[in-house]
Parts: C-alpha cells; structure tokens; sequence
C-alpha cells in the first residue's frame, strides 16, 4: 500500500473514531459504559496505530555507543541490530523503516 493510500485509511478512521467518540460523549454515564461504541473506538485506534506503522520512518542513529554507533526504532526505542539494518520494519514492534539516505 502507498503511502498517499495509508495517509488517507488514517484520515478517514480518525473522522470515524472521533464521530463514535462523540456520540459517546452524548450518552448517559451508565448507557456510555454499556455501549458497544466503546468496542468501536477501541477498534478505530488499533487499526490506526496498525496503519502508522505501515508509514516508514527513519530510525535513530546513535552515536557514542560502547563499541559503535547503532540504530534505534524511533517507535519503540529498541535497538536495531547490524544485521537488522537491511530489514524494512523493525523485529520487535512491527514499525517500517526508512533507510534511505536524505
């Protein structure tokens, strides 16, 4: 998927989330606890954190490290191993990486 298409999947799943968020907000306290709209905008945000990870990012250059210089997600701070580097997402919280050079 591109990353135009992505950008757009987000957009349109933030106007959702926010449109059962607010009708939410309109309910009495103990129907809002009830409510099957709570599941929904539980929804909406797992399936945006899932899309933003699809948008590559570049990771963190650390210099000064004990031995070398080394590469941390900027998602999840974990650090990206040499032999990772020609991965496109990071092993431990699924991010995509940007290795291009800018």
């Amino acid at each position: 998927m591109d990353e135009k298409k992505v950008r757009e999947a987000i957009e349109r799943m933030c106007k959702m989330r926010d449109m059962y968020n607010s009708t939410l907000c309109s309910l009495p306290p103990k129907t809002r606890e009830k409510s099957e709209y709570n599941n929904y905008v539980d929804t909406f945000l797992a399936a945006i954190e899932a899309l933003e990870k699809q948008l590559a990012i570049k990771p963190k250059e650390v210099v000064g490290g004990i031995y070398r210089e080394f590469y941390e997600c900027k998602n999840c701070g974990s650090e990206i191993e040499p032999l990772d580097i020609y991965e496109d997402y990071c092993k431990w919280c699924g991010q995509r990486l940007d290795w291009t050079e800018s």
